[in-house]
């Protein structure tokens, strides 16, 4: 069953579940079937969030990055995660906002309507998420110091909000949005520790 979310806005969607066609490359294939059935549960997860990219997707091992995406002429579709097996023996998985921001690089790929660039893709990430799944900072905007290593809920909650404002800002013809995502959320950040 394959249905399509409701575009609200520019950046709000109704999630519905969307049936993912997931291939393995030959070193994907080798990972232990828990593990490639959590990096499956991962990306059916949030691709309801990103209705603009093929529902067909190859998934990659990376050991230099925690993602690259990849999409070809053709439309197919290359997910290169991070999964590794700590020293420990437990494996090391990409997390929901590493996988979602691999996403919203495939829409970037598709859309004429959001930007490039890795600060837009972290703003217009954000927007889609719901904050349960933005479970560590953003990667190219920039926080406050010592806020990538103690991330919380609350971060995860006030950069949710202020994305969703950004892309507002940006369509109302605001061309420094993600500054703006970066200044607010230092802002609002140092508000709620005081």
């Amino acid at each position: 069953m394959r249905t399509h979310a409701v575009k609200l806005l520019t950046h709000e969607y109704i999630a519905r579940k969307m049936d993912l066609d997931i291939t393995w490359s030959r070193k994907a294939a080798k990972l232990p079937p828990e593990v490639r059935r959590e990096l499956a549960g991962r990306l059916e997860t949030l691709h309801r969030y990103f209705r603009e990219i093929t529902p067909s997707v190859n998934i990659g091992i990376s050991r230099s990055y925690d993602g690259l995406a990849f999409q070809s002429y053709d439309g197919s579709v290359k997910l290169m995660l991070g999964v590794r097996r700590t020293r420990t023996g437990k494996w090391r998985m990409p997390t929901y906002y590493t996988v979602a921001h691999e996403l919203m690089h495939l829409v970037q790929f598709n859309s004429k309507h959001i930007p490039g660039g890795e600060r837009a893709c972290d703003v217009f990430a954000l927007s889609r998420l719901p904050p349960r799944f933005i479970d560590e900072s953003p990667t190219y905007l920039v926080v406050p110091r010592g806020r990538r290593v103690r991330w919380t809920r609350e971060d995860a909650e006030i950069a949710h909000e202020l994305a969703l404002e950004a892309v507002r800002r940006r369509a109302a013809g605001l061309r420094r949005y993600a500054a703006w995502w970066e200044l607010e959320f230092e802002r609002r950040v140092s508000q709620a520790r005081k």
